[in-house]
């Protein structure tokens, strides 16, 4: 990547009374960017260089929310329903396998099916069922706030089944353990419903079927679940996938990965990238972006970006599916410290159940073709990128769907709400369109080489006019 100073991509964006727009990066900082210090971000100093930056108002109302825990993962996608676009009529694309990892009607039979006994363990007075077993005094358990109960009696009898003294109650310890794992994970699936666990409907059984499936998953660890056995979940067993839940951890993760992202530059790996956190409440608030999460023995590795795409152009168009980043972890690089030299051994593997498995996600979705950026800050993934047929395509016939008008609105609405500013653009970059990744004489005059992850590359620009472009 060109160093920060030099770094002015295309991005695209939303302006009130202007549409969509396509700008060079420090263009629409100049015209449409704000001082954080205005925002209280960062101090005003005679030292400190005026630097605009992108989605103030939009990430300043985002966080807020945040910080109130609110749901904001049904707000984003009660707006996408009721927005009128339509994949599967428009383009023949189911968007629920990008959604979601599980299937919620399977979710549903499963409740349904073991709701009756779990409803008699929410019915369960704690305290009492505790003191009867002689385990903890009443008068202890009277003291705990009812909101910290569950967490502190855990603590209690995991300290008495670690002492020898009680060597002779740990089977009574163990199955009151288990009973408190249960009711921990039942009383997290009820606030989901709002009420009692049978009452969830289907649009919220879709938004949440992954945290449900993970709850579920977290339940058969204690107790026998029948019919648990295919949830998709990480479980902390080989390579394992999941969908970025739309919560705080997903504008950490760039933080987390130590990439671009980050909330902060010296949070970065390569420092000398310039920073893009900005974009990360855009992605936050597209329902058709996903970030997919790689974990390897239950520890998360990388993260790969994904939408879908519509490719124009001469005879037609047609819709892609996008891969626009991969990047690694500290951990998961040969060139820093924290490289797990165990994990890197087994760099080749990996990457290859990760291409299974967005391969997997396209063909779910009825895509024919998956086009990735060749980029990624990890230079092993560079490396593995480059052993796919490539397929050039300008980079202007790369349509983002909707093309930020729906991010916009959704952002206009939710800083409207919180009173925190007003949103009157609103910008995002992706890679695909980003000429100043990786040079090449095609890519200065707009025309990119992805990686042709699936598909025929000849849906693209045939080579011998990228060579006379």
């Amino acid at each position: 990547m060109a160093p920060a100073h030099a770094y002015n991509p295309t991005i695209i964006g939303f302006v009130e009374g202007k549409g969509f727009v396509s700008i060079p990066l420090q263009t629409a900082r100049d015209e449409y960017g704000e001082l954080p210090s205005e925002y209280g971000l960062v101090s005003h100093g005679p030292r400190r260089r005026a630097r605009k930056a992108l989605n103030l108002p939009l990430g300043f109302a985002l966080l807020a929310l945040l910080r109130e825990r609110r749901n904001l993962a049904e707000t984003v996608s009660r707006f996408a329903e009721h927005w009128g676009r339509d994949f599967q009529a428009d383009f023949d694309v189911d968007l629920g396998p990008f959604r979601r990892m599980n299937d919620p009607l399977a979710l549903k039979r499963l409740i349904d099916k073991h709701a009756v006994a779990w409803e008699a363990c929410l019915g369960l007075d704690v305290p009492e069922h505790l003191h009867r077993q002689g385990l903890v005094p009443l008068a202890t358990l009277r003291s705990i706030p009812p909101e910290s109960l569950l967490g502190k009696a855990r603590t209690i009898l995991e300290k008495k089944r670690r002492n020898p003294v009680h060597r002779h109650e740990q089977e009574c310890l163990r199955a009151t353990l288990d009973l408190i794992s249960v009711r921990q994970c039942l009383e997290e699936l009820r606030t989901l419903t709002g009420g009692e666990i049978t009452r969830l409907g289907a649009a919220r059984l879709a938004v949440h079927a992954d945290e449900i499936a993970r709850m579920l998953c977290r339940l058969s660890s204690s107790v026998p679940l029948e019919g648990s056995e295919g949830l998709r979940s990480v479980r902390g067993q080989g390579v394992e996938f999941a969908f970025a839940p739309r919560d705080g951890s997903f504008v950490a993760l760039g933080k987390e990965v130590g990439d671009c992202t980050a909330d902060k530059a010296m949070r970065q790996v390569d420092q000398d990238v310039e920073n893009i956190y900005w974009t990360v409440f855009s992605w936050f608030l597209d329902w058709n972006y996903q970030i997919l999460k790689v974990y390897v023995d239950g520890q998360f590795v990388m993260k790969v970006h994904l939408l879908p795409l519509l490719v124009t152009g001469r005879d037609g168009g047609f819709v892609v599916l996008g891969v626009d980043a991969i990047e690694t972890t500290p951990g998961f690089r040969e060139d820093t410290p924290e490289g797990s030299a165990a994990l890197l051994a087994d760099k080749e593997q990996i990457f290859g159940r990760v291409v299974q498995e967005v391969r997997r996600i396209a063909a779910a979705m009825g895509i024919v073709h998956v086009f990735a950026e060749r980029f990624s800050n990890t230079g092993w993934v560079r490396e593995e990128l480059t052993q796919f047929p490539e397929v050039f395509l300008h980079v202007e016939d790369i349509r983002k769907i909707d093309e930020m008008e729906d991010v916009f609105e959704l952002g206009r609405r939710l800083a409207a709400a919180t009173g925190e500013g007003t949103v009157r653009s609103v910008f995002m970059e992706f890679q695909m369109r980003n000429t100043q990744l990786q040079r090449s004489v095609a890519s200065v005059r707009g025309v990119k080489a992805f990686a042709c992850i699936a598909g025929d590359p000849r849906a693209g620009i045939p080579l011998k006019r990228v060579s006379g472009v």
